[in-house]
């Protein structure tokens, strides 16, 4: 499964940087986030099936 991270900015909350990765990356990226006091939003993305 792969994951949409959305960087926010600290002051008024707009996206600031947008990325795709798989599962595996969540944790690691949500564990620097939180070390620097960053807010993401984060959110599966679809895939479709063909």
């Amino acid at each position: 499964m792969r994951f949409e991270i959305v960087r926010l900015d600290d002051v008024d909350g707009t996206p600031v940087e947008t990325t795709v990765v798989d599962a595996a990356s969540v944790s690691r990226i949500v564990q620097q986030a939180a070390a620097l006091g960053q807010r993401l939003w984060i959110r599966p993305v679809e895939t479709s099936h063909s």
